[in-house]
């Protein structure tokens, strides 16, 4: 039974994802992060994608690992947000930081996630403290972040 209505857009053509694997490990880290009822979509795609919504979003143009839209509906069942993430960043990555490109991917899709919860990044203490939650998360499938 899934915690949270998922949607999985893949749009990359780097490595073939397992849907109902991905579905799986989702729903695990919903549970675990005792995520609402909603639905959230997750858009797997390449550096050329995410660097173009990372230029016109974030007006950073480069590509990037991840990028969360927060959203919410006014219908009764919430709307979460969209996590979009680089497929071909998390092969890059994962080679570079010598974990599996699925691993990495995972990472990403946690990172995301968190930011959807309200998690951030932007200073030294909230990274701090949003990094020792990612790496908790990322523990129930012995996955880990870089450096952690």
């Amino acid at each position: 039974m899934e915690i949270v209505q998922i949607e999985v857009i893949d749009t990359q053509n780097i490595k073939k994802i397992n849907r109902a694997e991905l579905v799986k490990q989702l729903n695990k880290v919903f549970k675990y992060l005792d995520i609402a009822p909603g639905s959230i979509s997750f858009c797997l795609c390449d550096n050329d994608s995410i660097r173009e919504l990372n230029r016109k979003y974030l007006f950073k143009d480069r590509p990037t690992d991840v990028i969360a839209f927060p959203l919410e509906s006014a219908n009764e069942t919430a709307y979460l947000g969209e996590v979009v993430v680089s497929v071909e960043e998390a092969v890059r990555r994962g080679a570079e930081f010598k974990q599996s490109w699925q691993k990495e991917l995972l990472l990403y899709l946690v990172h995301g996630i968190l930011h959807l919860k309200g998690y951030n990044d932007t200073t030294a203490e909230a990274k701090r403290i949003m990094d020792a939650r990612q790496k908790e998360v990322l523990g129930i499938f012995g996955a880990k972040a870089p450096g952690v």
